[in-house]
């Protein structure tokens, strides 16, 4: 995977909330399709709408904390356009833990579990970030 590169500044942002519970990934996708259209990106808006879902279900799946007692309101997710036409989606979830977060950010268990990204900025024309992956136990 390639470093992540600075990206345009941000012209246009939004952001969406929707319940953190198993409807979350569908709600996403049918604000994101709309808020995309007002934000006028011009890039596949189809495509877009199904990381943001992926995303968003991947927080309710692994970004609750286990066990909790009292409900989560909301999980919250931000579509933003930048100059160079670049689109930019940020999921935020309520858990502040992040198992084995060092090897996450040093690469360290992707490489583990055999993943593979290609990753790009998601600009008109180009392609979305793909990922290949074998299931992998934790360390």
């Amino acid at each position: 995977m390639r470093p992540a590169a600075v990206t345009a500044p941000v012209l246009r942002e939004t952001e969406l909330k929707v319940p953190a519970d198993p409807s979350a990934m569908i709600m996403a996708r049918i604000m994101g399709r709309t808020m995309l259209t007002v934000l006028g990106w011009p890039g596949s808006v189809h495509a877009a709408v199904e990381v943001l879902g992926h995303l968003v279900d991947n927080a309710v799946e692994h970004g609750l904390a286990p066990g909790r007692t009292e409900p989560v309101e909301e999980l919250r997710a931000w579509l933003r356009v930048t100059e160079a036409g670049e689109l930019v989606i940020d999921v935020a979830d309520p858990n502040t833990q992040f198992a084995d977060f060092g090897a996450a950010a040093g690469g360290t268990l992707a490489a583990a579990c055999g993943a593979s990204s290609t990753m790009a900025h998601g600009s008109p024309g180009s392609p979305l970030p793909t990922s290949k992956a074998r299931p992998c136990a934790p360390p």
